[in-house]
């Protein structure tokens, strides 16, 4: 996935949004929330008013806070709800602006392995490029999963790993994908294994997507007992991240973290 993809997806998520928060903001009050501060010995009051208008003329009314509390509290999700809904409809009119006008240019298969220019680009690290492309045992299970394409002409499990995997490749970052371990006395094909390109160590990376599944808890507690007893550390020697349902792992999110621990 490269930045436009992202927008799209991203303008998917916002026009979902706006169209919640407009159905909301349908069953509210007309009314809006206004308030007035004054200090009082020393200390700051705040009186919450109804506010609307009739004919032209505004009209407040004084909402007590025991008796009118929850309509104050209707109208204040109101406000932030009206507020959010702005926000939401600027940023979409902002992706729309630059998907309509952003063209990309493929400029990453100039990188590529069989790319006559990777050579003139790249200043080759030998004992990097040598451990990249070097074989490896790779875990073979469920092949029919291997549905996504990433930038070395593999395929990978999922979205968020082609995210990944493109963002350590358009930054010149050797890694193998899948590449199987003895974990604490078990095989564990983790799922990117990277050789720092400055330091020259190995640093895994597990992408545990799926997190609101109940049935793959499983996967992730037995994957982190044994890497946490074989002495990786989380932030340190390894990286872990994370998605679900409503919390998403983007391609900005692996730049993010490929700039924080490689570059």
């Amino acid at each position: 996935m490269d930045q436009t993809t992202y927008f799209i997806d991203r303008k998917k998520r916002l026009e979902a949004d706006i169209k919640k928060i407009e159905k909301k903001l349908s069953s509210m009050p007309e009314e809006t929330l206004v308030y007035h501060r004054q200090m009082k010995n020393g200390k700051t009051y705040i009186t919450y008013f109804k506010q609307s208008f009739i004919n032209g003329e505004r009209i407040r009314t004084l909402l007590t806070k025991k008796k009118d509390i929850k309509e104050a509290k209707l109208l204040a999700q109101k406000m932030y709800l009206s507020r959010a809904l702005i926000d939401k409809k600027n940023e979409l009119k902002c992706i729309e602006f630059y998907l309509k006008h952003r063209k990309n240019e493929s400029y990453y298969d100039m990188l590529g392995t069989d790319s006559p220019y990777r050579e003139l680009l790249v200043i080759e690290n030998s004992i990097a490029d040598e451990w990249e492309y070097a074989p490896y045992e790779k875990s073979t299970d469920h092949p029919e999963h291997l549905i996504h394409p990433a930038p070395k002409g593999e395929m990978v499990r999922s979205k968020s790993e082609a995210d990944i995997a493109q963002s350590l490749f358009s930054h010149n970052i050797p890694y193998r994908y899948e590449e199987i371990h003895d974990i604490y006395g078990s095989p564990i094909a983790t799922d990117f294994t990277i050789m720092h390109p400055k330091t020259h160590k190995i640093i895994l990376w597990e992408h545990f997507g799926r997190c609101d599944d109940p049935g793959y808890q499983n996967t992730i507690d037995y994957k982190m007992y044994r890497y946490i007893r074989a002495g990786y550390l989380p932030g340190r020697t390894m990286i872990i991240t994370y998605e679900d349902s409503t919390h998403p792992f983007v391609f900005l999110d692996a730049e993010e973290i490929v700039q924080k621990y490689f570059l």
